[in-house]
């Protein structure tokens, strides 16, 4: 029985745990401290994972090693004039990119001092700057001091946004990394330079020196340089283009001067004498742009073609064909003109509505003030029959090279802020008389020559509309006359009669041909200038009279190179000939007379006394005038009227409403050309002829006069005089026009075809 009950006391320690020994105590305590330390480095190695994570996902939204490599920034396009001076600009961000050689070291030296100043010993990220930085903003309590590198600052502004984050910043370091890994450090410079903000919408060094100091910014003072380091950190606060700035400015730069000294940049007293010179900015004037409708059209090609990214960022340099001192010559004569021409319709408006009387204010002193006046009353006047606001006088001009087609000059409104309805290419207009050329070149092609008589008396012709008879401008008929004083007198009974002796078609034909390419009826009315036309297709076919037959397609994009100076495209002039040289020849001639002595005659009284030729055009009621005219070397058109097709008064013809223009456009045009006169081809002979009959002149005719032939051209001696007189050969386009009697004796007269 003992045993047993030891045995059992045995097992009953040895199941009290004991196996009959005491517990220790620091087995017991080191179970929960091994726990611990597995927990902790569970939490550290998730943590770690998590954080690795994190900024694996962070470096995969980093720039490409690509994107880093090639750096797109927006830079401006450039358009300039025919010279290749620069005439307009075409940007979204204004930026031009210098390379680091170009910009001055005491600027880049300048942005060093002020904004970091171990540029060319750090890795992107100045770790002490760091640290110095988080030390002051904590004592201060606020962000008092920034830490970014040029290079962080460079990442920013070409990958990132302005957003206060921790997580923009972490990228923002990174990529500084990165691209202090893919750039030497006066690359990064380079980049950052061309790349900052510097206020007023300017990017980059040479586009503020441009935009504050009117300079390249290779001519930098030092005192400049500090300037422009110092719009970087507040560019609208420390821009110097504003008074208010000022002293601002003026402090932000000494305060650069004085780091750049003890920066050892420069010495202290240059340092000192810079700190003394006064603050003074000369911003850029910003005049509008020449040639508003033109550089419209250029505008629009380029972005149709290229793209507007191309265009506004891609940093092209397009080079056009613009006469710029003949534009600007033109856009103020346009202005002088649509301002006389608004008078007379700002009379007419007063003659068909009374308003002057209506309101009880003198006449005079209404139109001395009428813009102010109307504007004033403007819902009333809206309410009549005949406002205002269909009376708005408006011209388009278009000049050409003749021999190449470069578009000089293009007005296609008097304003272009107004309307940006480009007449000189949208515009459909009547040519009115300026359409006969088309007429007698063709006559001349089918039998007729510049001496064929037609007579000028009253016709009557039948239409679908029933009886019509035309009348001549003044309605006087003058019987018997030559096509060539048929032209210059613009006759519209001869013209018609020739229309038909040819045939509509053959007009039709010859004007498609010579390049109008608007709807043509062949009907009689059509020789008087029915139709509709564009002023640069009109202007244009003219041009073939002008270059021997020969039609050069008008351009205006000389060549476009890129950023980098690649050609991406270069006109060639594109040439056909449309009429022969002798036909051509024989126009020039009798548009010569039109100049001289017919409806053009005003020209040389105005000042331009070259051999030149042209037509003018009128439409009914004087809604239209036009004059086209052409020298050996550029020919030019000038409309004039009012977009809802009005009357501008009676006597407003061609030579009252466009050659004015035309004078002072061509003059400016000219201004650097050689004289030259038309070029008289083989196969055309001189013949005196009777001044009366048209015919071979006799010695006995009382008034000759030369006249162009071809040489298949045969023509009868006058009846009505004695014998015949020598042919004579002449070799140009200034000639005796021919003699007449005075006392018994011949005399002669000059006269220019």
């Amino acid at each position: 029985m003992q045993t047993e009950n030891n045995d059992s006391h045995i097992l009953e320690k040895n199941s009290n745990g004991g196996a009959g020994k005491e517990p220790v105590a620091g087995a017991v305590k080191g179970k929960p401290f091994f726990a611990l330390v597995l927990i902790a480095l569970f939490a550290i190695s998730f943590g770690s994972a998590l954080v690795g994570r994190f900024l694996y996902r962070l470096y995969e939204t980093l720039p490409s090693h690509s994107q880093l490599q090639n750096v797109e920034q927006s830079l401006v396009s450039k358009v300039l004039d025919k010279n290749g001076s620069l005439i307009h600009e075409f940007s979204v961000e204004r930026r031009f990119w210098v390379p680091l050689d170009e910009i001055p070291a005491d600027l880049q030296n300048a942005v060093i001092a002020i904004e970091d100043r171990g540029f060319y010993r750090h890795w992107g990220i100045d770790v002490y700057r760091v640290f110095g930085a988080t030390v002051v903003n904590v004592v201060r309590k606020k962000r008092a001091q920034g830490a970014s590198t040029i290079t962080q600052q460079l990442a920013r502004n070409l990958y990132l946004t302005a957003e206060k984050s921790y997580i923009r910043k972490i990228r923002e370091m990174l990529t500084s990394i990165k691209l202090e890994r893919t750039y030497t450090k006066k690359e990064i410079m380079e980049l950052y330079l061309n790349q900052a903000y510097l206020g007023a919408g300017v990017y980059g060094v040479q586009a503020a020196a441009e935009h504050y100091f009117s300079k390249h910014v290779s001519q930098l003072t030092l005192g400049e340089c500090a300037v422009i380091a110092g719009i970087i950190q507040l560019p609208e606060h420390h821009r110097p283009d504003r008074p208010n700035n000022i002293d601002r400015i003026t402090a932000r730069r000494n305060i650069i001067l004085r780091s750049m000294a003890s920066s050892k940049f420069i010495d202290g007293n240059t340092a000192r004498a810079a700190v003394d010179e006064p603050l003074t900015a000369n911003p850029k004037v910003y005049r509008p742009p020449m040639g508003p409708y033109f550089m419209e059209m250029v505008r629009k090609y380029v972005s149709d073609k290229y793209g507007d990214e191309q265009l506004y960022n891609g940093g092209l340099v397009i080079q056009t064909t613009i006469d710029p001192v003949a534009q600007d010559s033109t856009e103020k004569s346009v202005a002088r003109q649509a301002a006389l021409l608004q008078n007379r319709l700002n009379r007419l408006f007063l003659d068909s509505t009374d308003v002057d009387r209506k309101l009880k204010v003198n006449r005079e002193t209404f139109l001395a003030n009428f813009d102010s006046l109307y504007a004033l009353n403007e819902a009333e006047y809206s309410q009549l029959p005949d406002s205002m606001k269909l009376r708005k006088a408006q011209l388009a001009v278009v000049a050409l090279d003749v021999s190449t087609g470069a578009i000089l000059t293009l007005v296609g409104g008097r304003n272009f802020e107004e309307s940006k309805f480009n007449r000189a290419v949208q515009g459909k207009r009547q040519p009115g008389s300026s359409f006969k050329p088309y007429v007698y070149a063709a006559a001349l092609e089918n039998g007729f020559h510049p001496a064929t008589v037609v007579l000028d008396q009253p016709i009557t012709l039948i239409t679908p509309e029933g009886e019509w008879r035309p009348e001549n401008y003044d309605r006087k008929f003058s019987g018997p006359m030559s096509i060539r004083d048929a032209l210059a007198k613009s006759n519209n009974l001869v013209a018609i009669q020739v229309f038909n002796r040819i045939g509509g078609e053959t007009v039709v034909d010859y004007a498609r041909r010579m390049g109008i390419r608007q709807q043509l009826n062949p009907v009689p009315s059509l020789a008087m200038g029915s139709c509709e036309v564009t002023a640069m297709e009109i202007i244009s076919s003219y041009s073939i009279f002008a270059n021997n037959g020969v039609h050069a397609e008008p351009y205006f994009i000389q060549k476009i190179t890129d950023k980098n100076g690649r050609v991406l495209e270069e006109a060639a002039p594109k040439k056909r000939e449309v009429i022969s040289p002798q036909i051509a020849f024989l126009m020039n001639s009798m548009m010569g007379s039109v100049v001289c002595c017919g409806t053009g005659a005003s020209i040389p009284g105005l000042g331009f006394r070259r051999p030149a030729a042209g037509k003018t055009g009128t439409t009914n009621d004087y809604s239209d005038t036009w004059f086209i005219g052409y020298t050996p070397q550029v020919v030019c058109g000038v409309w004039a009227g009012v977009d809802e097709r009005r009357s501008m008064g009676r006597g407003v013809t061609g030579s009252v409403g466009s050659i004015p223009v035309w004078v002072d456009a061509m003059k400016a045009l000219h201004r650097e050309l050689p004289v030259e006169d038309f070029r008289r081809p083989g196969n055309i002979k001189s013949e005196y002829i009777c001044a009366e009959s048209n015919l071979i002149s006799r010695n006995s005719c009382p008034r000759s006069k030369i006249e162009y032939f071809t040489f298949e051209t045969t023509l009868d001696t006058c009846a009505q005089h004695g014998a015949a007189r020598a042919p004579r050969e002449g070799s140009g386009m200034i000639e005796l026009f021919g003699p007449s009697k005075r006392s018994g004796e011949p005399g002669k007269r000059s006269f220019m075809f």
